[in-house]
């Protein structure tokens, strides 16, 4: 990590390969995310697994996290979770059940 930068109980490092984030994370860069995701996830970029994986991904994707809730007299739910990619030649998707969001971004290692 950088010297400047405190890491912190849950923080580790991954190799994010793929473009669909760019240009916020090039493709094969490293990066440091924090778990467990604390507070609200709107607009936050996360790493999301997925049971069975998602394809050509290792089972694990990073995406941008919005929701789009329903309020009823009982309260809010979600109507869906949308995972964006940052690049628009990527297509977004739902998060289906089952997927985890287990971190979220710090920033990308220079």
């Amino acid at each position: 990590a950088p010297p400047e930068m405190r890491l912190g109980e849950g923080m580790f490092v991954v190799r994010v390969v793929g473009r669909s984030m760019e240009p916020r994370i090039p493709d094969g860069s490293l990066n440091i995310f924090r778990a467990p995701v604390v507070g609200s996830r709107q607009g936050r970029i996360v790493l999301v697994k997925r049971p069975g994986g998602f394809e050509d991904s290792g089972g694990c994707t990073v995406k941008r996290y919005a929701s789009i809730k329903r309020v009823t007299e009982e309260g809010w739910s979600h109507e869906s979770i949308r995972m964006e990619p940052l690049n628009p030649e990527f297509p977004a998707f739902d998060l289906e059940p089952g997927d985890t969001v287990v971190a979220e971004w710090v920033r990308t290692l220079e």
